[in-house]
């Protein structure tokens, strides 16, 4: 329970960079709130899962990744990566009550926070001050996957060098082949490139 309480202290804190956290939502938090402990390659959630299995999620420790199914493909299409400190859901599902549109993997082993939306529907009819949060929230999510889409028109070495800048450490604790799938580059042409990058050659 007090690891619990720490980690919601520590968002809140971030929280209080945007919108006023009173007291009476820490404690609201500590009983609605999950703590969520999963190793490397589970999910936390399915593509076309039910919307009352959707949460939004405060990654505490690792990388989690948002996918979604490419049937052209016949694969899944990795979206967005997460890391320490962020807080994501879907927000299509959410606000129009839809089945969930993305699966999310864990990359790493990972500790996370989870509010089901409707607990977190709950909150934002108690606190309607948050709603400005959350839709800000949801602003961040369509500027992540836009800037995402401009980075994948990058050089294969420059795609590379940008997550390493962006999650400093990923390529130590996330499969190389993740890494390269999410960069949408091939596997050997990804290590030779990577090699380049870390040593300063490419």
């Amino acid at each position: 329970m007090q690891e619990k309480l720490k980690y919601i202290q520590v968002a809140t804190k971030q929280l209080h960079q945007l919108v006023a956290v009173p007291d009476a939502l820490i404690e609201r938090l500590h009983k609605e709130v999950r703590l969520v402990k999963q190793p490397k390659s589970s999910f936390l959630e399915q593509e076309n899962d039910n919307y009352y299995d959707g949460h939004l999620w405060y990654l505490v420790r690792g990388v989690a990744c948002s996918a979604t199914y490419d049937e052209l493909q016949d694969k899944e299409r990795p979206l967005l990566l997460w890391k320490k400190g962020d807080i994501f859901f879907q927000p299509a599902s959410f606000y129009e009550e839809k089945d969930l549109q993305e699966s999310i993997c864990l990359w790493d082993d990972s500790v996370l926070l989870s509010l089901p939306y409707h607990r977190l529907k709950g909150l934002l009819a108690d606190y309607p001050e948050f709603q400005p949060l959350l839709l800000r929230l949801y602003g961040l999510y369509r500027h992540r996957l836009a800037k995402g889409r401009i980075v994948q028109s990058y050089s294969a070495a420059a795609r590379i060098s940008h997550l390493l800048d962006e999650y400093p450490g990923i390529d130590y604790t996330v499969k190389q082949e993740l890494l390269a799938d999410y960069l949408n580059i091939n596997r050997a042409t990804y290590n030779q490139l990577y090699k380049k990058v870390k040593t300063g050659t490419s």
